[in-house]
């Protein structure tokens, strides 16, 4: 046991380089993707002084548009390819996740040997590396935030004026975390809940279109109105349902949300996360291929079968989808195959916890 526990350092340093050589390997080989073309129209939209939000279809918080400018300005002066200076600065936030992991996985007192092998498991994690260093998205930098709101929130007296301030971040990175605020809502010593945790994100977040008021039509549509692309996925069927009304797949993500988060109040605050992203993926109105990669960092923090089982189809998925690697092998799953493993995911991991319970009851029966 202890020879083992001295490899497992040597272990993580080499799968860690690994991963390092393959996220390189797909950053010298860039691929235009649909979100490259649209970033440069957002930046050139703002260089010319055009409107954010009523000239472009930009669907976030203007924060992400401003670090695009700040990214682009940057590359002229070091005379870097754009696209390829983004790439570099997302594989700095998978580096960063990478020791919010590790981090995370001491606090719940995991020794050094195992926290970085989860670190690791992050960072070599296919589904990890084909988003960020293949199809240029940035949810990392929004998970990377709500990581470190977990971290303010595991220290003995939970900082909850930084988890507010980086739970704010989350969502202006990227609203891919809409719920995950909620969940810090949590019941006190008192019994009483810590609502301006949860609260100050969303207000920050609306606050943040105050200067675009002007454009309240474009933010309406390509915001708060975005809905992924209609794949066959999930609850899209209940679209050509002609009784129900045409919103039912967004009303229904809305109550799915909302009602995890009622049910997950009380479960551990860094599980309570990876469970809402597994409800927010089943649940979801329209579907990107990256959105697979939210769960993976909590998913490495707390492994499982759900999650390698997990991990092995949607990365059959991305070698196979038209928009990713494109390999025409006919076995491979499509979208189907991405929603029933999510699924699966979901229900191993209340399975798990179920029969926690019951043995913890058990334990206490005999005793």
């Amino acid at each position: 046991m202890t020879d083992l526990k001295a490899r497992a350092p040597v272990a993580a340093g080499a799968v860690f380089l690994a991963a390092l050589g393959l996220r390189v390997l797909f950053i010298a080989l860039p691929a235009p993707t649909y979100d490259l073309e649209s970033w440069q129209g957002v930046i050139s939209a703002l260089r010319e002084g055009h409107g954010l939000y009523g000239g472009t279809h930009y669907n976030y918080s203007p924060l992400w548009a401003l670090v695009l400018v700040g990214i682009d300005s940057l590359s002229r002066i070091l005379r870097v390819p754009f696209p390829l200076l983004i790439r570099l600065v997302l594989l700095g936030v998978d580096i960063g996740i990478t020791a919010l992991v590790r981090e995370l996985a001491l606090r719940r007192g995991r020794d050094s040997s195992r926290a970085s092998l989860l670190a690791v498991l992050f960072f070599a994690n296919p589904v990890s590396v084909i988003a960020s260093s293949h199809l240029y998205a940035f949810d990392n930098v929004s998970i990377a935030f709500l990581l470190l709101a977990l971290l303010a929130m595991a220290h003995p007296e939970p900082r909850k004026g930084s988890a507010a301030g980086w739970l704010s971040l989350s969502l202006l990175a990227k609203h891919v975390t809409w719920f995950h605020p909620l969940l810090f809502a949590r019941r006190n010593r008192d019994g009483k809940r810590s609502w301006p945790v949860a609260l100050v994100p969303y207000a920050v977040f609306a606050a943040s279109f105050v200067p675009f008021w002007t454009q309240w039509a474009g933010i309406r549509a390509h915001v708060f109105g975005y809905r992924g692309l209609d794949e066959v996925y999930g609850t899209e069927p209940l679209r050509f349902v002609p009784w129900l009304p045409g919103e039912s797949t967004t009303i229904l993500f809305g109550v799915a949300g909302l009602v995890a988060v009622f049910f997950l109040s009380r479960v551990e605050i860094g599980r309570a996360c990876l469970l809402l992203f597994l409800v927010v993926l089943i649940f979801t109105p329209g579907i990107c291929a990256y959105y697979f990669a939210w769960p993976i960092a909590l998913g490495a923090l707390f492994p499982s079968i759900g999650f390698a089982v997990y991990t092995l189809v949607i990365t059959g998925f991305f070698l196979k989808s038209p928009d990713v690697l494109a390999l025409d092998w006919p076995h491979l799953p499509g979208w189907w195959g991405c929603f029933w493993a999510t699924v699966f995911w979901l229900l191993w991991e209340i399975r798990s916890r179920s029969g926690a319970r019951e043995s913890r009851t058990a334990v206490a029966l005999r005793g």
